[in-house]
């Protein structure tokens, strides 16, 4: 670790006092009002030099980096997760995308044998992992039972537990909602589920970097989330956290030579080693793994419970704003069930999402399922200034008042 990486490491920062010092960190920050974090996590400057040194030592050492840094660097980078979501090290296993990691995680029980054959997730869980199961529930025979939600922010955990039941293989819900902020209470949702003997699997992309996680208080057996969005570290870094009581009994069939204990041995038998070395597969993205440092490093000199008061302040703020010009709520107005963003039903959404983006105001919007209402997602973070909150409201005030968003197409695009 270079001088200048310690002595990043060594500094904190405080939110009241030295936010114009942390505004500097993020580039983007002086080109428009970003208020998407919840989408993609705003690019530290010191991005810029995590690449440079993975390319330098590509470029000096050509195929001896494996052995310099680049073995070990995602077992270095899960250490780094874990010590921000309360787990041991060697308990996280970086990886590509959230997807990869539910399916890693219910490969471990890819068993003829297996007699439990009930998959519980819920209508309101992200649909790239309500994908992965229906179709590993398909092909495996299992059963999926999907759990309705009753509000619109989500599942209550007593429908939830209601469906837990002897035949449950796995619980595999979301921490947080991607939609509405909604927080579940995972906790008591993974106690009932080791009482009838399931396996508690949480999809907690939506949680890390803005609320404190602690996932052995959690008492979760599998935890995946990533470092894209409210921990700064770009794409191609999800991970896996899987419970040390169950670690080394694990065996993910989808595997690769990174999960074998001899792995330049090229045997044809697997053979997987101990740690997070087991849930490995391939190859991994070594270039995001240096990404993945920058951002982690910003979030601990900052600290999660700073993070959490002043994420909880301005979201209470955009939900204040909101009630005053009469749009609807679509995520908790209570503060122990939000998490770091709030979805808003508003006059003609997707018009107005593309006429805030013109005016250089990031946000982003989610269209909704048959009957719901489409909304526009606002994710403040710990580099956003309260103004800015008050300068989104005052542009949709007039982007709405103007007939402004008329001059966009209500079709929604590929990518919004």
């Amino acid at each position: 670790m270079s001088q200048l990486r310690e002595g990043m490491l060594q500094k904190s920062y405080n939110l009241d006092k030295d936010i114009k010092e942390i505004r500097k960190i993020f580039p983007i920050l002086d080109r428009c009002v970003y208020l998407i974090s919840n989408s993609l996590g705003a690019v530290p400057s010191r991005v810029q030099d995590e690449l440079q040194q993975f390319y330098a030592l590509w470029a000096e050492e050509g195929v001896t980096a494996w052995q310099k840094e680049w073995w070990e660097l995602p077992q270095k980078v899960g250490n780094e997760v874990a010590s921000l979501i309360g787990a041991e090290d060697d308990s996280v296993t970086m990886m590509t995308n959230a997807t990869l990691g539910h399916w890693i995680a219910l490969s471990t029980k890819f068993s003829e044998s297996q007699q439990r054959k009930k998959i519980v997730i819920t209508d309101q869980d992200f649909p790239s992992i309500m994908y992965c199961i229906s179709q590993i529930c398909s092909f495996m025979g299992w059963e999926l039972d999907v759990v309705g939600s009753r509000e619109k922010t989500g599942s209550s955990a007593d429908a939830i537990i209601e469906r837990i039941d002897e035949q449950t293989l796995f619980i595999a819900t979301s921490h947080v909602y991607f939609k509405s902020a909604y927080i579940q209470d995972i906790s008591r949702i993974a106690h009932h589920a080791h009482q009838v003997g399931a396996l508690s699997l949480i999809d907690g992309y939506h949680a890390p970097g803005t609320l404190p996680v602690d996932v052995k208080a959690l008492g979760v057996d599998f935890y995946v989330g990533g470092c894209l969005k409210w921990l700064c570290g770009g794409p191609g870094n999800a991970f896996l956290y899987v419970n040390p009581d169950l670690q080394n009994s694990l065996c993910p069939h989808l595997t690769g030579w990174f999960a074998h204990k001899k792995p330049f041995s090229f045997s044809t038998q697997m053979e997987y080693t101990d740690g997070s070395f087991r849930f490995m597969s391939g190859t991994p993205p070594i270039a995001a793994l240096y990404t993945a440092r920058a951002g982690l490093e910003v979030i601990r000199q900052v600290g999660t419970a700073q993070i959490r008061q002043k994420s909880l302040d301005q979201t209470r703020s955009i939900i204040k704003s909101a009630k005053e010009r009469g749009f609807s709520l679509h995520t908790p107005e209570e503060d122990e069930l939000r998490g770091g963003a709030v979805s808003l039903g508003l006059p003609h959404a997707y018009q107005v999402k593309q006429a805030l983006m013109e005016r250089k105001v990031k946000v982003d919007f989610r269209k909704g399922n048959k009957s719901e209402e489409d909304v526009v997602r606002i994710g403040p973070h710990f580099y956003t200034e309260d103004d800015e909150i008050s300068f989104l409201f005052g542009a949709i005030d007039e982007i709405l008042s103007s007939g402004e968003y008329k001059k966009y197409s209500s079709k929604t695009e590929g990518v919004t």
